[in-house]
């Protein structure tokens, strides 16, 4: 009883409401698909939620990024398989977006295992990163602010339940609409979390993927390959992917100087 009352909480709304849309017209029912499937999840545990938005279809895009869509739903997938109520959202509007987290953090619990995952375009200003909505006017920055989905108001949101947040952000991505009012895309800037929270990104501070768009998505199917054996938690494998990123980072900050034997070379 308490995970269909979870469940409605949190895709009965999305749906009913009208607010998941689409820029071609058909996320509503790919929404509506991913809902039935988690839906029929015997082992679903309620302490176990996941938001997953796919965000692929950008109108000032020259391409769809089939590959958001296609990781997203292998991620889908291994989430349910490890017990994880799951609900897709693709093309979200921020309207969509902001509703979504929403009814994330209503059903969020002290102590459960709360899931995010974005795919799409994410712009770093001043210090602060957003994740696009695919209904974004964006000809300067100004218009990021008023746009956008603050990643760090979602953290901070989400962590006042209680809950172990765990966020999964693809969105290092040369985008159309920094080149408007910048010479190149930055990337995400570095994010704050405390002890209950826990962010991986698809790269480093500052730095876009090279091959972001290419199929199969690197992040996020690498990402589902290593939580798929049972015996890796998905808290373990974020953790995992966690202080490795860390260690490449203080590793690039603070470089090995050269040995001897190697200058003499």
């Amino acid at each position: 009883m308490v995970t269909a009352a979870l469940f409605g909480l949190l895709s009965a709304s999305l749906v009913s409401i009208g607010l998941v849309k689409a820029a071609h017209d058909f996320p509503h029912r790919a929404a509506v698909s991913s809902l039935r499937v988690a839906d029929r999840s015997a082992t679903a545990r309620p302490d176990h939620l996941a938001l997953l938005i796919a965000n692929a279809n950008y109108p000032d895009a020259d391409a769809t990024m089939a590959d958001v869509t296609a990781g997203a739903d292998v991620l889908a997938n291994v989430l349910r398989n490890h017990g994880f109520l799951v609900i897709v959202v693709r093309d979200a509007t921020r309207a969509g977006m902001m509703e979504a987290v929403d009814r994330l953090k209503a059903a969020a619990r002290p102590g459960s295992v709360v899931l995010v995952y974005f795919g799409g375009f994410g712009v770093q200003l001043e210090g602060q990163n957003y994740m696009l909505p695919v209904d974004a006017k964006i000809w300067q920055e100004r218009d990021v602010r008023r746009d956008g989905v603050k990643i760090e108001r979602v953290l901070s949101d989400l962590s006042a339940s209680g809950a172990r947040i765990r966020i999964a952000i693809d969105a290092s991505r040369r985008n159309p609409y920094e080149r408007r009012f910048r010479n190149y895309s930055h990337g995400l800037a570095p994010i704050d979390t405390d002890a209950n929270t826990i962010v991986i990104a698809s790269t480093s501070p500052e730095q876009v993927v090279d091959e972001a768009g290419s199929s199969p998505n690197r992040f996020v199917n690498g990402l589902a390959a290593e939580i798929s054996p049972s015996s890796h938690s998905v808290e373990e494998v974020f953790a995992v992917r966690a202080a490795a990123a860390a260690q490449s980072r203080r590793e690039q900050e603070h470089p090995m100087p050269a040995t001897e034997s190697s200058e003499k070379g």
